[in-house]
């Protein structure tokens, strides 16, 4: 019998596959009924997000539009209220700009057994711990 990997581990997994661009790999680690709220899209303003493991790919195809090279290092990680408030750094390359983008960026994900169900995406440690303790807990 094989263990289920640790939250912790699938965050690890999460991270690179988002750093080496392989969408594949990161709906590995998602629920087929997940949710994905990032705080930056290609998309129109006021988007729900992506849904399912097809929107998740299409994520990473909307991401591609805006930047060239991404990369994310994961920091603290702490469970509030049943979720994970993940704090990190983030690095992109704008496409066409050529700008390069250097900030703090926090996650808070929500698991479903071995898997993920839903995340958020903040521009800040301060705005995603705000946004975690707001949320009720998990049921």
């Amino acid at each position: 019998m094989t263990e289920a990997p640790s939250h912790r581990e699938l965050l690890e997994r999460g991270a690179d596959a988002y750093n080496s661009g392989d969408a594949d790999r990161w709906v590995e680690i998602w629920t087929t009924d997940c949710e994905w709220h990032p705080f930056l899209t290609a998309r129109v303003e006021g988007d729900p997000g992506y849904h399912g493991h097809n929107g998740m790919r299409a994520w990473f195809e909307d991401s591609a539009e805006m930047f060239t090279e991404m990369h994310v290092e994961l920091g603290q990680i702490r469970e509030v209220k049943g979720r994970l408030l993940v704090f990190g750094q983030m690095t992109a390359i704008g496409r066409g700009s050529g700008a390069e983008v250097d900030s703090e960026v926090a996650w808070v994900f929500e698991p479903r057994g071995d898997l993920f169900r839903r995340g958020w995406a903040y521009t800040s440690h301060a705005e995603a711990e705000r946004e975690a303790e707001s949320l009720g807990e998990i049921a």
